[in-house]
């Protein structure tokens, strides 16, 4: 549902002008003059626009009773609004992570620090794959065809699934030379249903068409990752520094003026692409994102965006752009959203955490692991204990489970061959209590018990049935299950 990034790529500044550019960055103290932010047209940007009264700041809005003044600009080309940011013509800007990820370089090279205090909005539905009903997994799609909008934070999504399974780097690069160009998600999704493509990359309404239809089916939404397309606003850090007390109570007028998202819209349709949208249309378009509340923030910004912005930057790397991973650690601040966390206690809205209600049994028997493990957990001779080598593994997978907050999470344990005089019951407990020694390290490093479901499958299931000895044998199964119970 954003806009596509093939403008940034499409255009590359003169060095002589970068260098111009970076000598007109310098951005003093607040003094009341109107401070200036692009925005594109996305839903996810109406909180600041209800805090301001519409583009420029009303008598009577939460900025003007802050005293402060904001002047928001409609910019849908990202390379001409992080242009300006850099000129000082703007000093703030709102992207997604994805897109921050891949602009720093051009920050980089006009010498302008730039920091993302505030995270708006996030997907929460909007984005997708659809595939045809036989694609149940990422790993289903090798030998498949899928339409992706080039340079768009769909291709990102695709990617960083990719990035992130089990795939083979053979089976990756398999998968990337079977991907089908196109200039939007509109013709993706056009591709997909005319059967040119067996998977597409796209966003609302053709998620809930493919949903809707025997021959097709939504393999992943943003629903079951509100943390994969996270929108926020950028500024200098120049001006952050000598401004801390208009992004304070700039901050705070957005998080007051929350409640009136998908509930009174003379302010959205201040933008273009909403002045003739009725009510209905943009309360839909409002349900594929939700607005981040204050204590979100301070999660997101110390910890979930900061995976996300070394993820995307890693993606941008893999299609063969410059991007910087290292740069993830400080490109965030949670200073102001944790000095306004407690004026917003208990004033959350809902924040799209899913519901995990449903029964183990069904979890388990569910084909639809989006993204499926087989890994040589070590632990210590016959026991429960995690080795210490295995910890760095483990935490790769509670990144990924962080990041798939929506997914369900099966932990499987697996026997090499009993010893002689051991019990079908006692070898399947033993698997189970080292699955359940796993759950509780991914429960102590953040991720919720209800999401997680533990098996033992004993020496049932051997990796390799002719050596019922090996090794191999003894591995555990880490499945995220994504359609369960949706």
């Amino acid at each position: 549902m954003k806009k596509l990034l093939a403008t940034i790529l499409a255009l590359t500044m003169v060095l002589s002008c970068v260098s111009m550019l970076a000598g007109c960055s310098k951005q003093g103290s607040y003094d009341g003059k109107t401070v200036k932010i692009s925005i594109d047209e996305w839903i996810g940007w109406q909180s600041l626009l209800d805090a301001n009264g519409g583009l420029t700041t009303a008598p009577d809005s939460e900025n003007a009773k802050r005293g402060i003044s904001v002047e928001y600009v409609v910019m849908n080309d990202a390379s001409a609004s992080s242009n300006a940011l850099i000129s000082g013509e703007l000093q703030g800007a709102g992207y997604t992570v994805n897109r921050y990820a891949f602009l720093q370089s051009k920050f980089d090279e006009a010498k302008v620090d730039v920091i993302m205090p505030f995270i708006t909005n996030y997907s929460n539905g909007g984005d997708g794959i659809i595939a045809t009903a036989d694609i149940k997994s990422v790993n289903d799609l090798v030998g498949k065809k899928i339409a992706v909008p080039r340079y768009s934070e769909a291709q990102t999504l695709v990617e960083w699934l990719l990035n992130n399974s089990s795939l083979t780097e053979s089976e990756r690069k398999s998968i990337r030379n079977a991907i089908v160009y196109f200039e939007t998600a509109d013709d993706t999704a056009k591709a997909f249903f005319s059967g040119q493509v067996d998977a597409a990359a796209t966003w609302e309404p053709y998620l809930t068409q493919a949903a809707s239809s025997s021959d097709s089916r939504i393999l992943f939404d943003t629903s079951m990752s509100t943390n994969l397309i996270l929108d926020g606003v950028i500024f200098t850090q120049e001006f952050v520094d000598n401004n801390e007390d208009f992004i304070t109570k700039w901050m705070e007028a957005a998080l007051t003026a929350a409640p009136m998202y998908k509930n009174e819209f003379k302010n959205i349709k201040k933008l273009p692409m909403f002045e003739l949208m009725t009510d209905a249309e943009i309360i839909d378009m409002a349900n594929g994102a939700d607005l981040a509340s204050c204590s979100q923030n301070v999660k997101l910004l110390s910890d979930v965006a900061v995976t996300m912005y070394k993820d995307m930057a890693n993606v941008w790397i893999t299609v063969g752009e410059k991007a910087y991973p290292d740069k993830a650690a400080d490109a965030f601040t949670d200073k102001f959203a944790k000095q306004l966390e407690s004026q917003f206690a208990g004033m959350e809205a809902d924040n799209g955490d899913k519901e995990f209600d449903a029964p183990p049994s069904q979890i388990i028997e569910s084909p639809d692991a989006l993204l499926a493990y087989s890994a040589d957990i070590q632990f210590e001779l016959n026991s429960y204990n995690i080795s210490e080598e295995s910890f760095e593994l483990l935490d790769e997978f509670i990144k990924v489970a962080k990041v798939l907050n929506n997914a369900y999470i099966v932990i499987e344990g697996n026997a090499s061959q009993r010893a002689t005089g051991i019990t079908d019951d006692q070898v399947i407990e033993f698997s189970l209590q080292r699955a359940n020694a796993i759950a509780d390290y991914f429960i102590k490093n953040g991720i919720p018990a209800e999401r997680i479901v533990t098996v033992g499958n004993g020496d049932m299931k051997l990796a390799d049935p002719e050596n019922p000895a090996s090794s191999v044998n003894r591995r555990t199964g880490i499945s995220f299950k994504t359609n369960v119970g949706y």
